[in-house]
């Protein structure tokens, strides 16, 4: 044998006992080769529960997990989550939500630019003035589109993986939505003293949107599994929404009874006169909507709250054909006889959007990708 020949024998063993390292390496530590082909999510990731949600999603479940000798996929995204030293500074979990007293200001100051426009057209049409006309309508769905924009920050922080989302066609897309369906209430009729409490009911929304996340950011540090995090969530809907629909209901109450002073027969009833069973409930479905639409957009589901807008309005201009008072010049927002079709419309469109929102948001809003990376 040659010298060269003999020389190549060793470099062959050495090799094999470098691959034989390897392989006792990758025994004695299955974990390893784990964390290096998940590194950036691990790196990235502000929780063990996001681990755990790319790892299901991946396909590995109790059986999977067993080979990296844990019981379980949460478990397994734990020891992940503590084997990355470091992570950037950008990715780390936002810290908890304001107290409510700081979420109230905000929220305060939505509920009043959002009033304006609907307030000046009431007190418009009210006093007799030029509240009518195509213009006046027209200035006050282009200054609810600007407050909707104005008040649509939010979502994913700078450093999110969702924060491309945001994009100008996202916001703008919202606040158009969100303006239409304020714009209809309010010059849809003769009577926007129910539009008015609903735009100022945005800012009572604004605030159960951001409780809502402060809560789940509170459960997704507490909770040690999805199934438990989901099982902390489960009531915070509920609270959420009939919050919202008992300050809509207080609000529109109010703004009737302004609208509609008291009499020295009437007394307190003649301030809901005008509105009869079918405005009310065709004002809470259209709450109902809009709440889901500002929960999905503070959540981040920026896609699932354009798609909630595109459905009510689709869902309003439907049931506004099939109801020949509904249409222009036919009806207006609350009242009865002729103006009733109005109403009649919206519970029909938002009545049905409202009940195929909710269960969609119950389920989209329980998971714990809905609550990461998300800051103000």
């Amino acid at each position: 044998m040659s010298p060269r020949t003999g020389a190549a024998v060793p470099s062959d063993r050495s090799a094999d006992r470098a691959d034989e390292r390897a392989t006792d390496r990758a025994t004695a530590d299955p974990v390893h080769d784990l964390l290096v082909r998940h590194l950036a999510l691990c790196e990235t990731a502000v929780h063990p529960l996001e681990i755990a949600a790319e790892l299901e999603a991946a396909g590995m479940g109790p059986g999977t997990a067993g080979r990296y000798r844990h019981s379980d996929v949460f478990s397994l995204a734990e020891e992940l989550y503590a084997r990355v030293p470091r992570r950037p500074e950008a990715h780390r979990a936002p810290p908890p939500e304001s107290p409510w007293r700081r979420r109230a200001g905000p929220a305060l100051l939505a509920a009043v630019l959002y009033l304006l426009p609907s307030a000046a057209l009431w007190l418009a049409r009210r006093t007799g003035g030029a509240g009518r006309g195509i213009g006046v309508d027209l200035t006050v769905v282009v200054l609810l589109a600007l407050v909707a924009a104005g008040t649509a920050g939010g979502g994913p922080g700078a450093g999110g993986r969702r924060h491309s989302a945001r994009s100008f066609g996202a916001r703008f897309g919202y606040a158009a939505g969100v303006a239409a369906v304020l714009g209809l209430c309010a010059t849809g009729g003769t009577d926007p003293a129910m539009a008015a409490a609903l735009a100022c009911g945005l800012g009572a929304a604004d605030w159960c949107a951001r409780w809502f996340r402060h809560i789940g950011w509170g459960h997704l540090g507490a909770a040690r599994s999805r199934a438990g995090f989901r099982e902390r969530m489960r009531p915070v809907l509920p609270v959420a929404v009939a919050l919202f629909l008992t300050a809509l209901s207080a609000l529109t109450f109010a703004a009737l009874t302004l609208h509609r002073p008291r009499t020295a027969d009437g007394g307190l009833a003649a301030g809901v006169r005008g509105a009869d069973g079918t405005a009310w409930a065709a004002q809470e479905c259209v709450g109902a909507v809009l709440l889901v639409v500002v929960l999905l957009w503070r959540c981040g589901r920026t896609a699932d709250a354009l798609a909630g807008l595109l459905c009510g309005l689709s869902a309003l201009g439907v049931a506004a054909a099939a109801v020949p008072a509904a249409l222009p010049g036919g009806g207006g927002y609350g009242g009865s006889g002729a103006t009733a079709g109005f109403a009649t419309a919206l519970l029909w469109g938002f009545g049905i959007t409202a009940a195929l929102l909710l269960p969609y948001a119950w389920v989209v809003l329980l998971r714990p990708e809905s609550h990461r990376d998300l800051v103000e």
